[in-house]
């Protein structure tokens, strides 16, 4: 074995995931009961009685994307994710600004839910949110810098509680209206208004994104990682799904008014405080488990990155052979930053900081996807006879993925855009910095 083969098998952490850790923890990172009090209700607020169906919708989308990853998850098994994807696939280039981007999606969709959690706890308690947000992000924090081992067992009770949760609150709201159905397409809104209520419910299984980047730790990965992409994306989906129609089923059929919902409040008024107070844990648990789940997946894509000289070196070091310490130092960092930057800008109104953040991380994950859909497109063309499914799978996702979002742009806040675009920006920049220092090394060498 050769010198280069060594140390590169040396700075390979140890596989120690297995498909339940990963299910489960990825299943956090969706918080598929938090979504549905945040995520859920704002698409209900912009679609209405379609809500429903958008968030159906939404799980297409991300079934689509997701079945183009399930392909190249098991072409590539390192760390990083959507970043090794397009690093290998199409160039280097566009390896750098695809992570460059998924930093962007995953640390912004992380600190939405710490911000969403925060502001749903305070409607009830009472309590300043961003108390409640700091409570939230330490605890993550700990857990993160702790390792893998503590997280997942955390892991595992948080999203069983989930699945128990949103179960009992759909059957409880549909036994409320003696299961009596509604049709959720008898009012339909505008289509822009459609596109952008799809986003904001794809935005609740879109959570299976935390699973890729953490390939390069997992047991049998072309197994492994395949299957949990599409158990996570289906399960956390529909279910989140079947819950906002049981609760548009129940404001329908009681005749209640739709602004300022309040579904807490609603569930505490329906059917007790004992209901309630389940509904409080599985939410606090949602917030601190999403959180933790998409610090690993940040800190996994800086920590490949960095390994490819993007970032620096240190940020690729393993303690014990496992743990990128100073890569989830770095991202637990920025959590911090991002959550009280954007509670700052936005008058410490935490509710508009969460829905500018998810919006910001919404468009962020759009442009990932269309890198991986790119990147198994370039990899089917060199066997297309053979691959044909493959080439199909992914221009249907290229084309139904920029279709959103384009249509959902004329509905959206600039300031997201805005954001968002201004990151690609720097992106390039920093790509082409990057490029220029290598050249001239290669030149003085």
């Amino acid at each position: 074995m050769s010198r280069s083969s060594e140390k590169e098998e040396q700075q390979e952490p140890k596989r120690e995931i297995g498909l339940r850790d990963l299910v489960f923890l990825s299943l956090g990172g969706q918080s598929p009961f938090l979504s549905v009090l945040i995520y859920g209700v704002e698409a209900f607020i912009i679609a209405g009685e379609f809500a429903p169906l958008a968030i159906i919708l939404g799980t297409l989308l991300v079934l689509g994307n997701g079945l183009v990853v399930y392909k190249l998850s098991t072409k590539f098994t390192k760390e990083g994710g959507y970043y090794t994807y397009a690093y290998y696939s199409l160039t280097k280039r566009l390896g750098f600004e695809t992570g460059w981007t998924y930093l962007l999606y995953s640390s912004f969709y992380g600190v939405a839910y710490a911000l969403g959690s925060a502001y749903v706890l305070s409607t009830v308690f009472n309590v300043n949110p961003l108390i409640i947000m700091g409570i939230i992000l330490g605890i993550s924090s700990i857990l993160a810098i702790s390792g893998k081992k503590p997280s997942f067992k955390y892991a595992i009770f948080a999203s069983i509680l989930e699945i128990v949760m949103l179960t009992a609150v759909a059957g409880s709201f549909l036994y409320s209206t003696h299961f009596t159905f509604y049709n959720p397409i008898a009012k339909l809104p505008p289509i822009s208004q459609i596109a952008l209520a799809v986003i904001f419910g794809s935005s609740i299984p879109t959570g299976y994104g935390s699973i890729t980047p953490l390939s390069g730790e997992v047991k049998d990965p072309k197994k492994t990682v395949p299957r949990a992409i599409i158990t996570v994306i289906l399960l956390g989906g529909l279910l989140a799904a079947l819950d906002i129609y049981a609760i548009t089923d129940h404001i329908v059929f009681f005749h209640l008014p739709t602004s300022n919902l309040d579904v807490l409040h609603l569930i505490e008024d329906r059917f007790g405080i004992i209901t309630l107070a389940f509904v409080l844990l599985a939410a606090v648990n949602d917030g601190i488990l999403a959180t933790l789940t998409f610090m690993f997946a940040t800190s996994r894509t800086i920590y490949a990155m960095a390994y490819h000289d993007f970032f620096p070196k240190i940020l690729s070091k393993l303690i014990n052979g496992s743990e990128p310490i100073y890569a989830v130092a770095l991202a637990v960092g920025a959590y911090w930053l991002i959550s009280f930057v954007s509670t700052f800008l936005m008058g410490f109104n935490v509710e508009n900081a969460f829905v500018a953040v998810g919006l910001i991380s919404l468009f962020a994950n759009i442009y990932v996807h269309l890198a991986s859909d790119f990147s198994l497109f370039r990899i089917s063309l060199k066997r297309i006879r053979k691959r044909i499914m493959e080439v199909t799978l992914s221009i249907m996702s290229i084309i139904f993925t920029s279709y959103i979002m384009i249509t959902s742009v004329e509905s959206s806040p600039a300031i997201a855009l805005d954001i968002f675009l201004l990151w690609l920006i720097i992106g390039f920049f920093i790509a082409e910095i990057i490029d220029m220092s290598k050249e001239k090394e290669e030149e003085e060498e």
